[in-house]
């Protein structure tokens, strides 16, 4: 072989190496256990989880599911036991790891049904009214919400949000604190309980958004790449769509306006 082929295949192998590296990697991602319609791991898929996997696929690779409680995610990366994290962001205390642009929103809202006309502008207006929320929802959620929850004598935490929706439709509570998706999904799946009641959505809390977190900067970009994809395609809320009906975007006459 003349010296000068020699010479650009060796300046070649370095490229085609990363080109290969980058582009047939099985990535293994802590994934939160079971938070439908975002994950739904007995089944292995979910709104959130599709759309990750799929945004993967689109940049070259794919995606292995490590399923784990929830507060282990972001550990479960910095020990080394997995290669990204999904539900994470910059705010999540992680060295060391490479975050992906933002994929996905979670929104909480108190919701309470529309006939009953209650008032809620503030969190201080919940102490006149039953409450149920999510499991560690005082832990999650803001200050001043965790303050209104010390005061509150009918304040609850519960892990089944599926039965928070039941309570809320059978009139045996006032108001509960969830997701605005989550809620409308057990809405659907709700098959004990009369759920056609019309509901109002006091929007007290910003949204959340979401990014995925990942070892390799080169990961990193290539989601990213598949993400826009995916948006620009329209697939992005194809899969949305895929768990949910059109949920009905919180403003109008029925929805107290924001308090952050």
């Amino acid at each position: 072989m003349p010296p000068f082929l020699l010479v650009r295949l060796l300046l070649l192998l370095p490229l085609l190496a990363m080109t290969l590296s980058s582009h047939a990697d099985t990535i293994r991602m802590a994934v939160g256990l079971a938070l439908p319609p975002y994950v739904i791991s007995a089944e292995n898929r979910g709104m959130e989880l599709d759309i990750v996997r799929e945004a993967l696929a689109l940049g070259g690779h794919q995606l292995q599911p490590l399923y784990v409680p929830f507060a282990r995610v972001p550990e479960s990366l910095s020990q080394g036991n997995a290669d990204a994290a999904m539900t994470v962001s910059t705010a999540t205390e992680l060295t060391a790891a490479y975050f992906s642009d933002e994929h996905i929103e979670y929104h909480n809202s108190v919701i309470a049904l529309a006939q009953r006309h209650l008032t809620i502008q503030q969190f201080s207006d919940l102490l006149n009214y039953s409450l149920i929320a999510f499991q560690n929802a005082s832990h999650y959620l803001p200050q001043t919400y965790q303050q209104m929850a010390q005061q509150h004598p009918q304040y609850r935490e519960i892990a089944q949000q599926n039965i928070q929706v039941a309570m809320l439709f059978s009139g045996r509570i006032d108001t509960i604190v969830m997701d605005i998706n989550i809620f409308e999904y057990y809405r659907q799946q709700e098959r004990q309980v009369d759920v056609k009641a019309a509901v109002q959505f006091f929007m007290l809390f910003p949204p959340t958004p979401y990014q995925v977190a990942f070892t390799r900067e080169q990961w990193r970009d290539d989601f990213n790449r598949g993400l826009k994809k995916l948006r620009a395609s329209g697939r992005w809320q194809q899969i949305i769509d895929a768990y949910l009906r059109p949920v009905r975007q919180p403003t109008g006459p029925d929805t107290a306006p924001a308090q952050r």
